[in-house]
């Protein structure tokens, strides 16, 4: 059976999940069935949050103490409390034993682990590594699409690029080719692109079938234009011939000809109302005579004329608008697709796979299969599918999970989904809620399921409940009704679009909620402001008035933690931030009351002291001359390292003259040069170690969280510091660390961070935006498959989402994403409005007069206003105007609350990191490469000549000519086979090296140079000696010694390699470089 959970904001889903597993996990005919089920969630917090809560459910269980769910067990299974004891503690110690399989993921990882296990069978490496950070390669991608130019198999992409930037400028759109690129570059990731973008850039490349398909569209372009010119020319023609001119005319509306002639495309409806009746052509008090020579133009083909304008303007160019539409973006489409070869060369390139890519791999293996050979083992181990947040799901994601659930059903296993068609609000993310509104009850017959609405409202106060009730219902009938007088002209021409009329309301079908008996009274207020209230926008206005109503909630009893702030855009989170903060250093701010404000995703790293030090050095070795870095580290060590105020730390940054602008002393100044060589990890634990950066003030953490970055940067990327700062710059600047939950500060957080979390209190000072947002070039893009010919040429084409589509021959798509805007928005503002449990508080501006019709409802604020207004209501239902006053722009229900104050966190200590450790590179652990170092890894060199043989041996091995002595050492640095100290020692004695009569002639630049090379006699034996040097017929023999003493032995040892070189016909000669003893023996045949 598929139990299908319809629950609703606040509904208690989780408990039901928690609910189901323990009791799948209480079956008596199995043991150890976690291994038997599979939960998946979209994201790992709510992996944790679901893994924490069975654990702990259990384990309550397990002790005897209170539990929810012991009474439910007791019935469904029969057993006494303490038999439910028991075998609670008994699963407990099973599961903890057996924890890895302990299935509760997200879907994404899921489906990787079962990439990775079969990744031999499905072609694809399984040590690959999987990217999550599109944006960084789509940026890498974009680099190496301008790079290959020039190539000469990319001239077609060159002319996409540049009719792309043509027609930017001609529509005098900004024109920066990398962001632009960048931008539309997203699309790749897209489900709805992915699927057909093979078959779509294969044709693509055959430069014929681009060329007939685009000299086809424009041949329609070309033949409707001409058509319409002819055509309302002719009308023209038939006025004079009839001596009439438009002021003849009511309203002149035969000026429409003109603009026809010009270019237009388009009449107005008393135009459309001539073409059907004379009457309409004139005014009753026009004079006989001019109303007889309009009859007789009228029936003498004037009528007829007009008609057939109204006939091409609305039947010819739906075809006319399809080619104009796939036009203007088929350079687009050119682009992406250079582009997604550039993203999959790269990313095979670093045995990389993007997330992105891997629904669709797997849904290509799956390829619609009842058994693919994918899950053929999986299904074996598993018999049970729970999935959270369906709404969330994408069609390749149900897709790729179809095949599992219906194995399951197959054998008449319990499995479950649970979500809400409201809240879905990541379709950017791929998401489809149609999948939980419609395709899951026609994918399965109507006996494998069970369908459960979960309606009590166990989160919000009545008022709240009922305030959310009955606004969504009467916004979910108004935004039916707006799409269904949109839709009303297009249904002559497609009937087919019929199912659009009751879409949205549909999808709000399951939208009463009841309220918990627990449940408290609640309070809402909504302010609108008027437009002139403020003439820097009535935002400003509303960010005016955000503090005051801070401090009000806090008289009343809440806490700073008990508030978020919920706003739409990450930018309107930034305006927030700056006024509070403003305010809070502001002779306005009250004491005794808190302005502390955190976002939730944390604080920016980047914005720390110590970061920006960290940052500014790396940034001056590579530009020493920089003078903004040279001020932000002179600053930051002054405040820091000097303890000076920051007055006078801002005039230390000037203190300095010539060319070195730094206060640095000149020991850290020195050590700064040598620290160049090292390896970007050491290098910054060396600066932290140098400058004592993890013992700055209230430093620790953000240190800490750097250093983490670069270990992660540098373990899968390049580790230069100009690739690390390029990506720092770019990506690393936005990244934050998380704060605990328990921190007493006003949360503010965008409304897509907010779901499934819940206040005591919900601040939206930006309660308004668009319903239907067509505005920006790229982000209006559609994916349509054109089943008409010849537009379907090509199986897959980006076109604007703008009016002009609904009357195109993807009207469906156009009227299809109409539905989900509205849906999307409305579904934000249900997210946001349910997050709150005791008040809610939003600020929205009041327009000038409102909306006359349904038509110009345009904003969730037009939205909100029509619905105050008076309405028509079945009994029982809150009549909302009766808590609107359109005189003061207020709407409230039931009063501001005293909260019941319990301290949550008594008993709980805290402790703060102050200092974070740094070790210096030369006392780290290393790890050693070859087994004898293993055995000598304690020594220094200077006290094994065992160990000092090896490494200097191994630096002359490395050293062709005199020149690569700086690579060798370094080389063994970066390896970690010696450390700082030690690269010193073997320099200076290389240095001595040199200095032995004879050695610099072995290593000039002018000979051939083998070092260590082979020589295999006819018997089998390999001799290496340690370097020959080859100059014309003559070969010497170098074999180093790095003893104190001399021996004959190696006399004998060199003879040998003199006897095998002279056999292959060169002249040989033959030294012992006594490398100690600074000595230089000639050795004889």
């Amino acid at each position: 059976m598929l139990n299908i959970y319809r629950a609703s904001a606040g509904s208690g889903k989780t408990y039901r999940l928690t609910q189901d597993y323990i009791h799948l996990l209480f079956d008596p005919r199995r043991e150890r069935v976690h291994r038997c089920i599979l939960a998946v969630t979209f994201t790992n917090k709510a992996t944790d949050e679901m893994k924490s809560r069975i654990l702990k459910e259990l384990h309550a269980l397990a002790q005897g103490e209170k539990s929810d769910y012991r009474a439910g067990l007791m019935q469904k299974f029969s057993m006494s409390e303490d038999a439910v004891n028991v075998k609670a503690r008994k699963i407990l110690i099973s599961i903890l034993h057996d924890y890895s399989s302990f299935s509760i993921s997200t879907i994404d990882r899921f489906f990787q682990q079962v990439i990775r296990s079969f990744a031999r069978e499905i072609g694809v490496h399984g040590g690959y590594n999987l990217e999550l950070d599109s944006d960084s390669t789509l940026q890498q991608s974009v680099d190496n699409l301008f790079l290959d130019l020039s190539k000469e198999e990319n001239r077609q992409l060159l002319n996409w690029l540049t009719q792309f930037a043509e027609d930017r400028i001609e529509n005098s759109d900004n024109w920066n080719p990398r962001k632009n690129i960048e931008e539309l570059g997203h699309e790749i990731f897209k489900e709805n692109y992915q699927h057909k973008a093979e078959d779509t850039n294969r044709k693509l490349h055959d430069r014929e079938i681009l060329q007939a398909y685009r000299a086809q569209l424009r041949q329609i372009e070309t033949d409707f234009e001409a058509k319409l010119k002819t055509t309302a020319q002719a009308g023209l023609d038939i006025l004079q011939a009839n001596g009439l001119s438009h002021a003849d005319f009511a309203y002149s509306a035969t000026k429409e000809y003109d603009k026809l002639v010009n270019g237009e495309s388009k009449v107005g409806k008393r135009f459309q109302d001539m073409a059907q009746d004379v009457s309409k052509c004139y005014a009753s008090k026009t004079p006989q005579h001019i109303k007889n020579a309009i009859e007789s133009a009228y029936y003498g083909g004037l009528q007829q004329n007009m008609q057939d304008i109204v006939s091409i303007l609305s039947e010819d160019i739906i075809y006319y608008n399809t080619a104009s539409l796939i036009l203007k973006h088929l350079n687009t489409l050119g682009i992406l697709s250079d582009l997604a070869v550039q993203i999959k060369k790269l990313t095979e390139e670093q045995n990389s796979m993007l997330i992105s890519d891997a629904n669709m791999l797997l849904n290509r293996i799956i390829d619609n299969s009842d058994t693919p050979f994918v899950y053929e083992k999986t299904g074996v181990h598993i018999d049970h599918f729970m999935i959270d947040e369906f709404q969330d799901t994408s069609t390749l994601q149900w897709k790729n999970f179809f095949p599992l659930i219906d194995n399951s059903l197959s054998s008449d296993k319990f499995n479950l989904v649970v979500g809400d068609v409201k809240q879905s609000i990541y379709r950017w993310r791929n998401s489809d809620w149609k999948l939980l509104d419609e395709q899951i009850m026609t994918d399965f017959r109507p006996e494998q399921l069970h369908e459960e609405n979960l309606d009590t409202n166990w989160r919000s106060d009545k008022n709240i409940i009922d305030f959310n009730n009955e606004f969504f219902r009467c916004a979910a009938q108004l935004l039916q009704q707006k799409l269904n007088q949109n839709l009303d002209p297009a249904l002559n021409v497609y009937p087919e679009l019929g199912h659009f009329t009751e879409k949205i309301q549909h999808a709000y079908g399951h939208l009463y909620q009841k309220a918990s008996p627990k449940a408290g009274t609640g309070y809402i207020h909504m302010s609108f402001i008027p437009a002139d209230e403020n003439e820097d926008g009535w935002k400003t206005e509303s960010l005016n008035r955000l503090p005051a109503l801070l401090e009000d909630i806090q008289q009343r009893g809440y806490k700073p933690g008990d508030v978020a702030i919920l706003v739409k855009k990450n930018d309107e989170a930034q305006q927030v931030i700056q006024k509070i903060l403003k305010y809070k250093s502001s002779p306005e701010a009250k004491q005794g009351y808190s302005y502390d404000i955190m976002g939730v995703e944390g604080i920016i790293v980047s914005n720390a002291p110590s970061v920006r030090f960290i940052s500014g050095i790396l940034k001056l070795l590579l530009q020493p001359n920089d003078s903004i870095q040279q001020t932000i580290v002179n600053f930051e060590y002054a405040r820091a390292v000097l303890h000076l105020p920051e007055n006078q730390a801002l005039a230390a940054c000037f203190t300095q003259t010539g060319e070195d602008k730094m206060i640095f002393t000149a020991s850290e100044k020195a050590e700064l040069v040598r620290l160049r060589s090292l390896p970007l990890y050491d290098m910054i634990e060396k600066i932290i170690s140098l400058f004592g950066v993890g013992s700055w003030p209230n430093e620790a953490v953000f240190v800490q969280a750097f250093q983490d970055m670069v270990y992660k940067y540098t373990s899968t990327r390049n580790s230069d510091v100009y690739s690390f700062l390029k990506w720092w710059d770019k990506f690393g600047v936005k990244q934050s660390i998380s704060t605990p939950d328990s921190t007493d500060a006003f949360r503010i957080m965008t409304i897509h961070k907010s779901k499934g979390l819940d206040f005591k209190v919900v601040i939206m000072p930006f309660c308004d935006w668009e319903l239907d947002k067509k505005s920006g070039y790229f982000k209006n893009i559609l994916w349509c498959e054109p089943k008409t010919e010849p537009y379907n040429a090509l199986p897959l084409l980006p076109v604007e989402y703008s009016s002009k589509l609904g009357n195109s021959i993807f009207a469906a798509d156009y009227f299809n994403e109409q539905m989900h805007q509205y849906i999307d928005n409305l579904n934000v503002a249900y997210v946001a409005f349910t997050r709150a449990k005791h008040e809610l508080h939003c600020t929205m501006p009041k327009p000038v007069k409102t909306p006359e019709g349904i038509d110009k409802i345009s904003t969730l604020a037009n939205v909100m206003l029509w619905l105050y207004q008076p309405q028509s209501y079945s009994e029982g239902e809150i009549q909302l105007e009766n808590y609107f006053s359109d005189e003061t722009g207020e709407f409230s229900i039931g009063n501001p609350l005293i909260p019941e104050r319990k301290d949550e966190n008594a008993g709980l200590s805290k402790q703060k990191a102050t200092i974070f450790p740094s070790v210096s590179t030369s006392d780290r652990l290393h790890i050693r490469h070859q087994s004898l170092d293993f055995l000598l890894e304690n020594q220094q060199l200077t006290d094994s000549r065992l160990n000092y043989g090896i490494i200097m041996h191994d630096v002359l091995r490395n050293i062709r000519h005199k020149s690569d002595q700086t690579k060798a050492i370094d080389a063994l640095l970066m390896e970690g086979r010696i450390n700082a100290e030690e690269k010193r020692f073997i320099e200076e004695k290389i240095e001595h090296f040199w200095e032995i009569p004879g050695v610099s002639d072995w290593f000039s630049a002018d000979k051939k140079v083998l070092n260590e090379a082979s020589i295999l006699t006819p018997t089998g034996d390999i001799y290496r000696p340690d370097r020959v040097v080859i100059s014309g017929n003559t070969a010497i023999v170098i074999d180093y010694k790095f003893g104190d003493t001399e021996s004959d032995k190696y006399h004998r040892q060199v003879s040998r390699y003199l006897e095998l070189i002279a056999t292959m016909g060169y002249f040989a000669k033959g030294y012992l470089c006594y490398v100690s003893l600074e000595k230089v023996v000639e050795v004889a045949i």
